[in-house]
C-alpha cells in the first residue's frame, strides 16, 4: 500500500532534513555546493529555495552561517568529542580501509567525509604511535561496481532506502522497473547488490542500474523481510549456472 507525501509539509521538512545532513562539521559548504549535492540524490530545487532553507535551518539548528564573504558558508558548530580507545581507533580504522577497497574510486569523497566527522568529534588516549600505515586491509576484492554514474545512482539508493520511497530503476539494457521497493543493499566480494520487491522479493545488481528516480510515494515495508537472512549466495548460484546454460546453448 503506498500513500503519497504531502509537499507542503513532509516533502519541506524532508527538505530541511537533507540539506541539514549534507551541512559538514568543522569546515564549510555553499549554497551553490549543497544544491549540487541534491541534483546528483535527485532533488532539484533553485537556488532561492535553498537559501531560504538555509536560514531557517541557522536560525533552528545548530549551524552557524558566516557572512563575512560571499558566497556565505555553513557549517555545524563543535561539539565536546567523544573518546576512543585504541580499540576502537583500530576498528574504525580497518573499517574504512575495507570500505576504500570494497567501494569504487567515485565514493572516495564521501569516505573520506564520513571519517573526517568521525575524527572530528573524537579524541583518541594514549595513541601517539597510531598511524594508518599500521592498518591494512589485504583482500581479493574486485567487485563489479562501475564507476561512471556510480555516486549519483548510489547517492539516489540511498535516499529511497532511507525515505523508504518507490522508484524506477532503468537497466543498461533499456529495461524498465516501475514501483520498484528498495528493501536493502548487500555488499559481497564481487557485486554490490540491490535488494527490492515489486510482485516478489529479488537482487539486482547495482552495475545493471543505468539511471534511478526516486518517487516521493513512501511505501510499507514487508514486516517478514530479514536482509540478514536473504539466500543471495543460492540465488547467485543460479544466475552462474543460467549464464553458463546460455553461453553453452551460442557455442
Amino acid at each position: 500500500m503506498t500513500k503519497k507525501i504531502k509537499s507542503t509539509t513532509q516533502d519541506h521538512l524532508s527538505l530541511i532534513l537533507e540539506l541539514y545532513n549534507r551541512i559538514p562539521q568543522g569546515r564549510k559548504t555553499t549554497a551553490q555546493l549543497l544544491q549540487m549535492e541534491l541534483m546528483q540524490a535527485g532533488i532539484e530545487r533553485d537556488i532561492r529555495t535553498i537559501q531560504r532553507n538555509l536560514d531557517l535551518i541557522s536560525n533552528y539548528f545548530d549551524v552557524d552561517k558566516d557572512t563575512r564573504d560571499k558566497p556565505y558558508g555553513y557549517s555545524k558548530k563543535l561539539h565536546p568529542k567523544m573518546v576512543l580507545g585504541p580499540r576502537e581507533s583500530i576498528i574504525l580504522g580497518l573499517a574504512e580501509a575495507y570500505l576504500r577497497a570494497a567501494l569504487p574510486n567515485g565514493l572516495s569523497s564521501v569516505i573520506d567525509s564520513a571519517f573526517i566527522q568521525i575524527q572530528d568529534s573524537s579524541i583518541s588516549t594514549r595513541l601517539p604511535f597510531l598511524s594508518i600505515k599500521k592498518i591494512r586491509v589485504d583482500m581479493n576484492m574486485q567487485p563489479n561496481i562501475p564507476n561512471d554514474q556510480f555516486s549519483c545512482t548510489f547517492e539516489r539508493i540511498c535516499l529511497a532506502l532511507t525515505c523508504q520511497r518507490l522508484i524506477t530503476i532503468k537497466e543498461h539494457n533499456h529495461t524498465v522497473l516501475k514501483n520498484v521497493e528498495p528493501l536493502g543493499l548487500i555488499l559481497t566480494d564481487t557485486e554490490l547488490y540491490l535488494i527490492h520487491r515489486t510482485q516478489e522479493i529479488e537482487h539486482m545488481p547495482v552495475s545493471r542500474i543505468q539511471a534511478i528516480e526516486v518517487s516521493t510515494f513512501s511505501f510499507n515495508y514487508p514486516e517478514n523481510f530479514d536482509l540478514g537472512s536473504y539466500d543471495l549466495l543460492f540465488l547467485k548460484q543460479k544466475e552462474n549456472e543460467n549464464l553458463l546454460h546460455k553461453s553453452q546453448l551460442t557455442i
